[in-house]
């Protein structure tokens, strides 16, 4: 008997490490499905731009198309107001999000280079469209995926950040084995020898090609969704009962099993009202989304371009690293990000100000400051680090508390605020560009900053 239990003892032990390891792979696959293909579109940027009639209006253009499409998180607010309480609409929304993030880019591979007639110039009008709709899915995403991971075990939302964070990582370096980003020669050129021009390597493989991976890896992410829900309804299907009786709180509180284990879940589960703390929280969440996804993003050649296409290129690359390896020590160290008032005062204000020296070197281009320096270029990469690094260490943490103390309730409405953040940025940005306030540096051109 001693021997059957203990070969009982570990097959379950070992039961429970497989279940676990497929629980990480999983949601680090899912979450790699939230801001995939958008990311894709811009480090293609720099192989689109030269083959366009838009030229580098084609960023504005393209940023203006993904602003416009922050009506899918409005949309789902509507819908979750209009059903009250229901979850029903999470699902259905996803596997849209992810239909159209499988199909898109395949049609986008063969109809990116088609341009249009429209209004006495030619428009890139199917990559604008597409484009759109790709933003569209992935701007619902936060208003979606966040809500349904809360249905899980609360161990599991760091897992999915990581595979959110991944979601960058994944194009650039996929871009880079491509070959975006190379440093361009300067030639001198044929019409007038005193003038130098950029000219650019080709990449190792072509648009076309990139773009059918991204759909590639959305279909293995919503592969994982599928498996996940599957999951949640087995685990609600095992259930003999879904209700139990806790004293006066008899119908108010419901068993929840996931990951085969029984959670007690309240259905109040303080999500009726926001305590004071929680709104100064979200009203963080959107300050550091204006700042992190709306404004830096759309800054970053203002910023970087005066201090060599190297530093512009190894920065942005290191800055994707960031929200990985932030991911990864709230697996394994997720006692470091209980958040404390102190902690998220501290975090928000050193990220705004190394935020403020990006926006000064930005504005002050092409003659930012040390811009002709070896330490010019090491600040400026450590500063952006700084920003990703203690950004997402804030933005992890109160993810983490919303998921606590709010729940579904508090992880919607910090997804519906960093989608509000990320436009507003964005539109900041925008207007500033069209006033003429920033000042593109020609990597091929001499400038006198002294």
């Amino acid at each position: 008997m001693e021997v059957e239990k203990k070969n009982y003892d570990k097959n379950e032990d070992k039961q429970s490490k497989i279940k676990g390891l497929t629980g990480y792979i999983l949601f680090l696959l899912f979450g790699i499905g939230t801001w995939l293909n958008l990311n894709g579109i811009w480090i293609e940027l720099p192989l689109l731009i030269p083959q366009l009639s838009e030229g580098w209006a084609l960023s504005a253009q393209l940023g203006m198309a993904s602003n416009i499409a922050n009506i899918g998180p409005l949309i789902i607010a509507l819908i979750r107001h209009l059903i009250g309480k229901s979850k029903s609409y999470e699902v259905p929304s996803i596997c849209v999000i992810f239909a159209v993030g499988i199909t898109v880019p395949l049609i986008l591979s063969y109809t990116w280079s088609i341009q249009t007639l429209l209004f006495g110039k030619t428009r890139s009008v199917c990559l604008l469209i597409l484009g759109f709709f790709l933003a569209l899915v992935n701007c619902t995403s936060s208003v979606t995926y966040l809500p349904f991971v809360n249905h899980f075990d609360k161990k599991w939302l760091n897992i999915y950040f990581g595979g959110e964070s991944l979601s960058s990582l994944i194009p650039a370096m996929l871009g880079l084995i491509q070959g975006v980003g190379q440093a361009p020669e300067c030639v001198l050129t044929s019409s007038n020898p005193a003038i130098k021009e950029a000219k650019y390597h080709p990449a190792r493989f072509s648009v076309n090609i990139y773009l059918i991976c991204l759909s590639i890896i959305m279909l293995i992410s919503f592969c994982a969704f599928v498996i996940l829900w599957k999951r949640e309804k087995k685990d609600i299907e095992k259930s003999p009962a879904v209700q139990i009786i806790i004293g006066e709180n008899a119908q108010s509180s419901l068993l929840a099993y996931n990951n085969d284990e029984i959670i007690v879940k309240d259905e109040n589960d303080k999500q009726e009202h926001f305590t004071p703390r929680t709104i100064v929280y979200l009203l963080i969440i959107l300050w550091t989304s204006i700042l992190l996804i709306g404004c830096i993003p759309s800054i970053n050649s203002y910023s970087l371009n005066p201090y060599g296409a190297t530093t512009f290129h190894y920065v942005i690359i290191l800055c994707q690293c960031c929200y990985p390896l932030v991911s990864c020590i709230a697996t394994f160290f997720p006692s470091l990000f209980n958040v404390s008032t102190i902690g998220i005062t501290i975090s928000t204000i050193s990220g705004s100000l190394a935020c403020f020296y990006i926006f000064l070197t930005a504005y002050l281009s092409p003659c930012s400051p040390l811009v002709d320096e070896i330490s010019g270029k090491y600040i400026i990469a450590i500063v952006w680090a700084i920003v990703y690094l203690v950004f997402y260490y804030e933005r992890i943490a109160l993810g983490n508390y919303f998921n606590n103390t709010s729940g579904h309730r508090g992880l919607f409405w910090y997804g519906l605020l960093t989608q509000a953040g990320a436009f507003t940025g964005a539109l900041i940005i925008f207007i500033l560009t069209i006033l003429d306030v920033f000042k593109e540096r020609d990597l091929c051109a001499n400038y006198n900053c002294h």
